[in-house]
């Protein structure tokens, strides 16, 4: 029993919260339709439209409606401004409200006048399994399809796509009031082998052109470690004794580091001209390859593996 005051409590401070977001909701409404007014006013119609749009998603009035339906009318949104007219003369009928559900109604039936239509067709052959249509990239359904729809005046796009076809697009700019445009979706052509392997295509290129970038690293590397190899044997060379025999630890150290730097720049060599090797095939003769790039490294040998299909 001791939950209920709690209980009380808590449905009564959610009351008081919704209806103190809805008086700021309301009060930003207010404000933004004042300045909607004077934008209009003033013959910034851009900006005294969007203060209305704002205006009207805060508060369920068809008064703001019925400013934005004139504001959309006088910048030849026609199509717009006529479905804003449905929805405030709704809104004014379940409110009670007769002098703006009549305003509405006039509106609308002037609008209706105006307005200009697009038609989208798709005649039976080129409705594909997977087919999308899109209106200025809106994608409509398929009810939709071949029914005349109000727009505002100017371009209009229409787009289609279907799974293993080309996409398509053709854009028509209507102006004639009254009048009705209809666009036929065509058979969308099939895309061919060469088109689809271009994204492989890209992507083998590119590991080729890695590929040989890693060669040409090993080989400018080789190089690198053959020139120390020819330094440490000068120098091995300079301190060798009787019989070509490394007399001190300056001549033994030296022909060490000169044996493993020969040894690896051999190592270098190889792979960077297998890594150019492979590189140079990718990009021209294998545009279609599936392939990998992966270090191998054994006991006695160093380079790099390569796998794939062509």
């Amino acid at each position: 029993m001791k939950r209920w005051p709690l209980f009380f409590a808590t449905c009564v401070a959610a009351l008081v919260s919704g209806r103190t977001a809805r008086a700021e909701d309301r009060a930003a409404a207010q404000l933004l339709f004042d300045q909607g007014k004077s934008l209009m006013a003033e013959g910034r119609l851009g900006e005294a439209c969007q203060k209305f749009e704002a205006s009207a998603q805060l508060s369920q009035t068809p008064g703001v409606r019925l400013n934005l339906v004139d504001c959309w009318s006088a910048m030849g949104r026609t199509a717009s401004a006529w479905a804003m007219s449905e929805e405030a003369l709704g809104l004014a009928e379940r409110s009670g409200d007769g002098p703006a559900a009549m305003a509405a109604s006039q509106r609308r039936d002037a609008l209706q006048k105006q307005l200009t239509y697009l038609a989208v067709t798709v005649p039976p052959d080129a409705a594909l399994p997977g087919l999308e249509i899109a209106r200025d990239g809106q994608r409509m359904l398929a009810a939709e399809w071949g029914m005349p729809v109000p727009v505002d005046p100017g371009p209009h796009t229409v787009s289609a796509q279907a799974p293993g076809r080309a996409p398509w697009s053709s854009t028509q700019t209507l102006a004639a009031p009254g009048a009705t445009v209809t666009v036929a979706v065509p058979v969308l052509v099939e895309t061919s082998a060469s088109e689809a392997a271009s994204p492989r295509m890209h992507g083998t290129r590119v590991v080729g052109l890695v590929t040989a970038g890693v060669g040409v690293v090993g080989l400018a590397v080789g190089a690198a470690l053959a020139l120390d190899a020819a330094s440490q044997k000068s120098t091995y060379e300079a301190h060798e004794g009787p019989g070509g025999q490394c007399a001190d630890l300056t001549c033994q150290t030296a022909s060490h580091d000169a044996y493993a730097a020969g040894t690896w720049s051999t190592v270098a060599f190889l792979a960077g001209g297998a890594a150019c090797a492979a590189g140079a095939f990718l990009w021209f003769y294998a545009p279609g390859a599936s392939t990998g790039v992966a270090p191998a490294v054994g006991p006695h040998t160093a380079g790099l593996a390569f796998q794939g299909a062509w």
